[in-house]
């Protein structure tokens, strides 16, 4: 084993059990955790053993294991960036509509109370 895998690989467990600890005080959900988990376990994997990337890589039609590696880390990251843009309109949606029930329920504020008086 080469010293990156070593170090990659001891990172990852540090990792895992960082995002174990997340999931068991409930500070993500159980199932962010089970992806998590995978994507973490997944690395590991493909780290300590190049070659299974090659064969799952062949198995699918592409010819290197990096290759293989390299569509699905740019397909997972479209993935989060638009997760993350439906995250953010929805928080979007929610500040205005919450803006909005205020602005409605609040008879007058600072400035157009100096107005009067």
């Amino acid at each position: 084993m080469t010293p990156f895998q070593i170090l990659a690989i001891s990172g990852l467990t540090v990792v895992v059990i960082l995002t174990i600890r997340a999931v068991a005080r409930k500070k993500i959900s159980p199932a962010a955790g089970v992806f998590w988990l995978a994507l973490w376990i997944g690395g590991a994997i493909a780290i300590g053993w190049p070659a299974i990337t090659v064969e799952v890589a062949r198995a699918l039609g592409i010819a290197r294991g990096a290759d293989l590696v390299s569509y699905l880390s740019i397909l997972a990251m479209l993935v989060g960036f638009f997760l993350l843009n439906l995250r953010i309109r929805r928080m979007e949606s929610q500040i205005t509509a919450i803006v909005r029930e205020l602005a409605l329920n609040e008879p007058q504020t600072g400035a157009a109370r100096e107005k009067k008086s």
